[in-house]
């Protein structure tokens, strides 16, 4: 069997150009170096005032819109960003919007897009945006437990930790692990399962098989506790698919008591822009903006972060933008007394396979 990538390599030259309402608008399909995409050409229309670029997945039963080009436009630059190896029609669209009689005429050219294994790998893994095993404020010990399955199929990856406070990769500390089909591996401290300690990131990267539309994530669940001599007080950290994540909204924080100490974070799994509000509750805002690198893991008292403190009644708001941005903000309230925390990120839905991340793109 060819290797995938074999595979792509064919795929990619496998281009089709299909003209359709009477073959009036005939393409050329040029490729760009890397993963930059398609150039197409074509020469215009006459009486044409308006060139629209379309997107489909699946044979134009649904189309998305992406670009409206001028009267004389002869070309747009074309791409799909996409976690999977999977097949993308573009179609241009040649009318005069402003002429009750015109029959607009179309071209269209479907190619295979995907063949980026960074990105498919980046994105398709199960993340935790914080976990532990660390001493806290107030005597605390905080430990983070692991549970992977019961799994449907035989599954295997590594489980990799990024330490906070840098820049990360697949090449950070990990722990190979592989689980049959109804099989449960169980780590009572992950972090030091890793050899590690300290505040970091968990990703649960599935390796074999290979992930595909049809691929289920490994069931996975994280526990953070503190260790007391009475026993644990802890609470459940709910995962996150990075396609879940994609250009995400703002997160709100309200502070509620001066019970609770509060910490701020973000995990980034690509290049993000933040800014950062503390809006008081006499209405003064503080605002700080950071720029973090991919697979970055940001956690630290709000207090010490804006440099005064964050009272009751406050809010915060994480504002994060750039370019097709995927970061998970997220925010703990630890109990002063018992020391006992909560964790609260952006939860994704359940998924049975996991979710396609699909954009396209197009530019004149």
């Amino acid at each position: 069997m060819r290797s995938l990538r074999v595979f792509v390599a064919t795929a990619l030259f496998g281009l089709s150009a299909v003209a359709s309402f009477g073959a009036c608008l005939p393409i050329t399909a040029t490729s760009l170096p890397g993963f930059g995409g398609y150039r197409l050409s074509w020469q215009p229309v006459a009486g044409a005032t308006n060139y629209e670029v379309q997107a489909s997945a699946d044979n134009f039963q649904h189309v998305t819109s992406v670009l409206n080009l001028p009267a004389g436009s002869t070309g747009a630059t074309v791409n799909e960003l996409t976690s999977v190896l999977a097949q993308y029609s573009f179609r241009i669209v040649a009318s005069n919007p402003s002429n009750p009689s015109d029959v607009p005429c179309s071209g269209t050219v479907t190619n295979y897009f995907g063949a980026n294994e960074t990105f498919h790998d980046r994105v398709n893994r199960t993340v935790f945006p914080v976990v532990g095993s660390t001493r806290g404020l107030n005597n605390a010990s905080f430990k983070t437990s692991l549970r992977l399955g019961p799994a449907s199929t035989s599954s295997a990856g590594k489980i990799i930790f990024h330490p906070a406070g840098r820049a990360g990769s697949d090449d950070d500390p990990s722990i190979p692990y592989r689980v049959e089909r109804g099989q449960t591996l169980q780590f009572d401290d992950v972090v030091a399962a890793i050899g590690q300690s300290g505040i970091g990131s968990l990703d649960i990267l599935q390796t074999f098989p290979f992930v595909r539309p049809e691929t289920t994530p490994v069931p996975a669940e994280v526990r953070l506790f503190n260790e007391a001599s009475g026993g644990t007080y802890g609470t459940f950290e709910s995962p996150v698919l990075p396609t879940d994540a994609f250009r995400p909204i703002d997160w709100n924080i309200f502070v509620p008591s001066s019970r609770f100490r509060v910490n701020i974070g973000i995990r980034t799994l690509t290049q993000v822009h933040v800014s950062f509000f503390l809006i008081a509750a006499d209405g003064n805002i503080t605002e700080k903006v950071v720029d973090y690198a991919p697979d970055y893991i940001f956690l630290q008292a709000a207090d010490q972060f804006f440099g005064k403190p964050v009272n009751p009644g406050d809010s915060i708001v994480v504002n994060m933008t750039g370019d097709n941005v995927i970061a998970i903000p997220f925010h703990t309230f630890t109990d002063n007394s018992t020391n006992d925390p909560a964790v609260f990120n952006p939860q994704s839905p359940a998924h049975l396979t996991f979710p396609v991340l699909a954009v396209p793109s197009a530019t004149p």
